[in-house]
């Protein structure tokens, strides 16, 4: 099976299509492998494990596969950005007055000699 990111061929309509592994899912026992073309399109994938082969879905189990996929990956709550964060911004700034010495190896060099 293709892990997320990877990069593969595959024959859809007698057209080979370069195809990126957005997602892995596991849906009612079935391995299914959500990818996207150059075009940006998606397209859904069912991993025979028996096999070892994938099989592209139709269009409508693949919209029903799609829309699993983003209810329960793609929308869940928001945990927040750290860089929004006026703790991250407060630790930055504490860090940078502590420990931005421009003359820093300037004195480290007059220690030894």
């Amino acid at each position: 099976m293709y892990l997320q990111g990877e990069t593969f061929y595959h024959d859809i309509d007698d057209e080979e299509f370069e195809l990126s592994v957005v997602e892995n899912i596991t849906m009612r026992d079935k391995e299914y492998i959500i990818a996207e073309d150059l075009d940006g399109e998606l397209h859904v994938f069912v991993y025979d494990e028996d096999e070892e082969e994938i099989y592209p879905l139709e269009d409508s189990e693949a919209m029903e596969v799609i829309e699993y996929w983003q209810d329960e990956y793609m929308s869940g709550d928001d945990i927040g950005d750290y860089e929004d964060d006026e703790y991250y911004d407060r630790e930055d700034e504490d860090y940078n007055d502590r420990y931005d010495n421009e003359d820093y190896y300037e004195d480290d060099e007059e220690d030894y000699y």
